[in-house]
This record gives structure tokens, C-alpha cells and sequence, in this order.
């Protein structure tokens, strides 16, 4: 019980924060929520998210909004505490009025929200580092536009047997939404035909990346799956050059933080990634560039966590607009049960029913100057 009024007061500290001592619910904004981790280990990806979303609900509150209304969007810092974004998104469901969460991050967070989502018929949109078990759990409730696990292991898989990379080594997270990304990246090997041959789990902290590294590497890999944030990739990476092991390295889209990936400079060179959202970078695509030019002169960086960012929000205001003036949970719900949007050289669609909108996976690599090539 002790632990509950914690949490609850917890929560509404950091709402009290975010939204001010006025109430702009009952006012004409339409109100998004969303719990996250903007702080700790695992925030810089989520920050550059926020950043590129912004953008997004800027830009259409610039240009009156919808309809007159614009939209305001509260985020509050969970700390990456399922219980919190529990109280967190009760409150901003109940008090705020949320007409949709999101960006909500995190499988556990996810998970602990889920029931809250379906009590009040509240959608969400464009969650971040969710499991494909957890996706399943919140099918017909929440809307996830980037690929599933599964389908970005599968890519992986396919390119790790088509370069002849045989002894492939893992390193992921030693949490549960870690075990299932080791599961799922084990099976698309196993699908290829490719050798597992050995695995090392790195805590939420960090703090035992290099000894998962050299354990790791006692076992000679040919290449190294990266199933970890980018602080604790570019430790294990640190660890191997130090080592004079130079295994080819491979990362799924949750090594996402592009900084911490290029402070260990040209030790990340070669490094492979299975991304999400296109190209930031592209010169062909016009709404990219559009979404460069907002982001230079917002001074936010350019890069696959803010664009994602971006993507997401554009398809939540494509579907609010379909909504045609009466943006309702139940509207919109029903708005994104059947959309089908093409944006930014993205097919959305979630009138399939799958675990994404989007199939979208792309394999870049990190060149020895901290650029990305396709």
C-alpha cells in the first residue's frame, strides 16, 4: 500500500510539472499524453523522438491546428518504472483527458498501461522498444508503426547467411523484453541456418557490458548481434578494440543512440543496423527534406530516432484528420483500425492487422567519420 501512494504521488508530482497548475483539458486543445523514460540510460533515444515529434504538432499548431484546435501534447518522465506509467497515464486518461497516448515506451510500461487503455477506450500510438508478446497483448488497442521485432530479426538473418557469416554471437538486455529479443533473433538464425554460438546478457545499467564482451568474445563469434541501447553497444564495442578482436558487429534499431554510438569514433566503423524509419539523409524524398529543414532550424539533430519521431506524429495528425471533426478516442480508434497512408517513403497500414503498420526494415552502416551509409 505504502508502495501505491508512492507511485501515485510520484505521479502526480511529475504531471504537476509537465502540464502547469492549469487545467488546458477543459479548454479547446486536443490533449495526447505519454510516459516515458526521459531520464536515465535510456532516455536519449526517446528525447530525440520527442524532439522530432514536436516538430510535427509545431509545425500543425503554426498552421491553426485542426479544425481551430491544436494539440497539446503532456509528457511526463517515468523513469522507466511500470508502476509509475501506470499512475502516470491514469492521470493523464482521467484528469488530463487524453484523446490518445502517444510515444509510451518500454514492454513492461507498455504492458502495465494496457488494461487502462481498454477500461477507457484510449488509443495509442507510436510506442517505442515493445516486445512483439506485448504488441499482441494490446492488438486492437494500440497502433505500433515501426516493424516488429520479428521482422527486423529476420532481416538480419537473412543478410548475416547472405555475407557468409556463420558463428554469430548475441549480446542483449537482462530484462524480460531482452530474453524475447534473444529468442526472436535466435529463431531467425536458427531460420537461416545459422550457428548461435554463444549469448551474454548486459544489466539496464550498463555496468556489466564489458565483461559480457569479453565473455562474448572468448568464444571467437564471427559477427556480433548488438540487442542493447547504444551506450552499452559502443562499451561492448570499446572492449573488443581493446581486445584486437574485430568481430563484424550488427545491431538491431534499439542501438539508437547515434551519440554514444559515435563518441567511440572510427572503433564503430562498420558497425550494421537494422532501421525502421528511411534514410534521414535523403536528397529523392521531398518530406524528408521538408523534415530536415525543420529540424536544422529548430536545432534539432537530424537522425533516425528524430525522424521516427516525426513519422509517427504525422501519421497520428493524418489519422486525427480523417477523424473529420470529431476527434473521439472512439473515432479515432475506429480511423486507425483501417488507415493505409504512404508518407515519407513509408507504407503505413494498419488494416492488415499485424503486429506494425509498417515492414519497413533497412540494413545502414556506420562509416569510420560517424556517417550512415545505406
Amino acid at each position: 500500500m505504502l508502495r501505491r501512494r508512492l507511485v501515485l504521488a510520484g505521479a502526480a508530482t511529475a504531471l504537476a510539472r509537465a502540464t502547469g497548475t492549469a487545467s488546458a483539458a477543459a479548454g479547446p486543445d486536443l490533449v495526447l499524453g505519454q510516459s516515458a523514460p526521459l531520464s536515465g540510460p535510456l532516455s536519449p533515444p526517446v528525447r530525440a523522438f520527442n524532439a522530432g515529434a514536436q516538430l510535427a504538432f509545431d509545425t500543425l499548431n503554426a498552421r491553426g491546428g485542426l479544425a481551430g484546435r491544436r494539440l497539446r501534447w503532456i509528457t511526463v518522465d517515468d523513469r522507466g518504472d511500470p508502476a509509475l506509467a501506470q499512475a502516470i497515464c491514469d492521470k493523464l486518461i482521467t484528469e488530463q483527458n487524453a484523446t490518445a497516448l502517444f510515444g509510451c515506451a518500454g514492454s513492461l510500461s507498455m504492458a502495465a498501461i494496457e488494461p487502462l487503455l481498454r477500461r477507457h477506450g484510449v488509443p495509442a500510438l507510436g510506442g517505442l522498444w515493445v516486445a512483439d508478446s506485448v504488441r499482441t497483448q494490446c492488438r486492437d488497442i494500440a497502433y505500433f508503426v515501426r516493424a516488429s521485432l520479428d521482422q527486423e530479426a529476420s532481416a538480419l538473418a537473412l543478410h548475416l547467411a547472405t555475407v557468409g557469416l556463420q558463428r554469430i554471437g548475441v549480446v542483449h538486455l537482462a530484462t524480460p523484453f531482452g530474453q524475447e529479443g534473444l529468442k526472436t533473433i535466435a529463431d531467425a538464425l536458427t531460420g537461416e541456418g545459422l550457428t548461435l554460438s554463444g549469448t551474454a546478457a548486459v544489466t539496464p545499467d550498463g555496468a556489466t557490458a564489458q565483461e559480457a564482451a569479453r565473455k562474448l568474445l572468448a568464444l571467437a563469434p564471427q559477427a556480433i548481434v548488438l540487442f542493447v541501447n547504444g551506450s552499452q553497444a559502443a562499451t561492448v564495442m570499446a572492449t573488443a578494440a581493446g581486445l584486437r578482436r574485430h568481430p563484424a558487429f550488427y545491431g538491431l534499431s534499439i542501438v539508437s543512440d547515434e551519440d554514444a554510438i559515435r563518441s567511440i569514433g572510427a572503433q564503430a566503423r562498420g558497425l550494421a543496423i537494422s532501421q525502421v524509419v528511411p534514410y534521414p539523409w535523403s536528397e529523392s524524398d521531398r518530406q524528408i527534406v521538408d523534415y530536415r529543414a525543420l529540424a536544422t532550424a529548430a536545432k534539432v539533430p537530424v537522425g533516425y530516432a528524430s525522424l521516427e519521431g516525426w513519422l509517427n506524429a504525422q501519421v497520428l495528425i493524418e489519422a486525427l484528420r480523417r477523424c473529420n471533426g470529431d476527434p473521439s478516442r472512439a473515432r479515432l480508434h475506429a480511423t486507425l483500425k483501417v488507415l493505409q497512408w504512404y508518407v515519407a517513403g513509408m507504407a503505413v497500414n494498419f488494416s492488415r492487422q499485424e503486429l506494425s503498420g509498417s515492414r519497413f526494415v533497412e540494413l545502414v552502416q556506420l562509416t569510420a567519420s560517424g556517417r550512415y551509409l545505406r
